[in-house]
């Protein structure tokens, strides 16, 4: 069995199950655990307060299943490369519709049963689009790494890894006005 390159116009058709396309290659996406969904819905929560108090007008905030275009293409059905950000905030200008073209300012991925997609894959290809700042959060941890795009070199700086425990509020280097709290997002106590 070849490995067949697909493009936007195949994954479209895709309709038995969530996928991601990689730079042609078509990626399964599982489903998520409990705490994954609890942080997702809290996050949401959170970045809804940001866009009323700060962003309207401004940004566009979003959770998967959000088509993101990173890499676009002039021929829009020959793009490879579709991601689903758990959440994301981007300028306004660049959701047209079902989806975002371009990279999104900022990013977050909850890490769950493939955790090396997210701190692998998934950090190529931010990096690569000018994802300007990357947080994944690891429940199992309690943990959250930072990464911040430097912007001269292309490449995300050193992550900065914050323990939840430590830290009751996290703020965006560059979206400003993003505060999260992440007392109300990581309650785990009656699962």
């Amino acid at each position: 069995m070849k490995n067949e390159v697909y493009t936007y116009q195949d994954y479209i058709t895709w309709t038995d199950a969530r996928y991601e396309l990689v730079e042609g290659i078509r990626k399964l996406m599982a489903g998520v655990s409990e705490w994954h969904n609890r942080i997702t819905f809290s996050l949401s929560s959170n970045l809804g307060k940001f866009w009323t108090s700060f962003g309207r007008g401004k940004y566009f905030v979003f959770h998967a299943p959000f088509d993101v275009i990173l890499f676009p293409e002039e021929e829009f059905s020959l793009n490879k490369t579709v991601v689903q950000p758990d959440l994301g905030v981007c300028s306004k200008e660049k959701r047209k519709g079902r989806f975002i073209i371009g990279a999104p300012e900022f990013v977050i991925e909850v890490a769950s049963i493939n955790a090396g997609y997210d701190f692998r894959t998934k950090y190529y290809l931010y990096q690569k689009a000018g994802v300007l700042e990357y947080w994944i959060i690891t429940p199992q941890d309690k943990s959250i790494e930072v990464n911040i795009l430097d912007k001269e070199t292309c490449q995300f700086k050193p992550p900065i890894l914050v323990e939840l425990e430590k830290v009751q509020t996290l703020k965006s280097e560059v979206i400003e006005g993003l505060e999260i709290d992440l007392s109300e997002i990581f309650d785990f106590s009656d699962l």
